[in-house]
């Protein structure tokens, strides 16, 4: 399924009632715009439905490979609404900066020009995400890893407090506000523990660079909220030092889940000499190969990353 194809002024007969629409861009299989809603600017998401529903599931004189297992088409077109609907309803219930909020419409499917759409409109972030903040600058100051760590750590407790698992916590989807502070993006992957239907589905769900032992490893009962805790481990230690703590060019992807699952890592002070112990401490805790090791809880980090700052100032 990809983005949709829409203009500004389709959006305008979509949304009368949104004002000064304007294109932001593509992002996985959302169109996204802005527009004015009761004086307020929000993002209006479209997906498309209608490729989907069109589609035919292929029979066995076309699949001809053993090993290639495909859904039928209103598995894929359950899937889709399924995430959106839980990115909506984790909007809906999670009150708290680092995690986007809803708009004022939730999910809305709508018939236009030949098109079935589902279009929701959240919160709209001005600011850069991380992955492009670490390009340009290389690496982050200390200040500044320590705030990506307590928002972050803050998304992740409260998707936890809902029983969810965010799976997917990468500088792509880690927006710095133009005012300050981190938001954590792309609640849709979001896993709900309670929901065995998606269970099957896990292992498949991330970035390779950015995944747990336990997602590798596709252990169902070691998946909790520290297996995102793993992963803001991978991100602190790029951002604060500019280099993966288990990826480089030139490694294939057996090395790569070796390095996760199993080989030891290089202490980040070793790659940034200012670094401080306490934070080394707290990134190289977060990276612990098994979970219990890791922190107990997000707010026993964020009072780890809280002492760290008193420390460097």
């Amino acid at each position: 399924m990809r983005a949709p194809d829409l203009t500004v002024e389709q959006v305008q007969k979509i949304c009368p009632n949104f004002t000064q629409i304007e294109y932001v861009g593509r992002g996985g299989q959302k169109t996204v715009f802005s527009g004015v809603f009761a004086g307020t600017k929000y993002a209006i998401k479209f997906l498309d439905l209608t490729s989907i529903q069109n589609q035919q599931a292929p029979n066995s004189a076309i699949t001809q490979d053993p090993h290639i297992t495909v859904s039928p088409v209103e598995d894929i077109r359950e899937d889709v609404l399924a995430r959106a609907k839980r990115e909506i309803d984790i909007m809906d219930r999670c009150e708290t900066s680092t995690l986007v909020k809803l708009g004022p419409i939730g999910m809305t499917l709508v018939d236009y020009d030949n098109k079935k759409l589902l279009y929701f409109t959240e919160e709209l972030i001005s600011g850069d995400d991380l992955h492009n903040i670490i390009r340009r600058d290389k690496f982050i100051s200390l200040n500044e890893g320590i705030q990506i760590g307590i928002d972050i750590a803050t998304a992740i407790k409260h998707l936890w407090n809902i029983n969810m698992v965010h799976r997917d916590v990468k500088p792509r989807n880690i927006m710095r506000r133009d005012t300050g502070g981190y938001v954590l993006l792309d609640t849709g992957l979001a896993f709900d523990l309670s929901d065995e239907s998606l269970t099957a589905a896990f292992i498949t769900v991330g970035t390779p660079i950015y995944m747990s032992p336990e997602q590798l490893k596709n252990v169902r009962r070691g998946i909790d909220f520290r297996s995102d805790l793993f992963l803001l481990g991978i991100v602190l230690y790029e951002a604060l030092t500019g280099q993966h703590p288990f990826f480089n060019r030139g490694i294939n992807s057996m090395q790569l889940v070796a390095n996760i699952v199993t080989n030891p890592i290089e202490s980040p002070n070793k790659v940034r000499k200012d670094l401080p112990n306490s934070l080394n401490t707290i990134i190289m805790r977060l990276l612990a190969k098994e979970p219990h090791l890791r922190f107990k809880s997000c707010d026993s980090l964020m009072e780890k990353l809280l002492q760290a700052r008193e420390e460097i100032q």
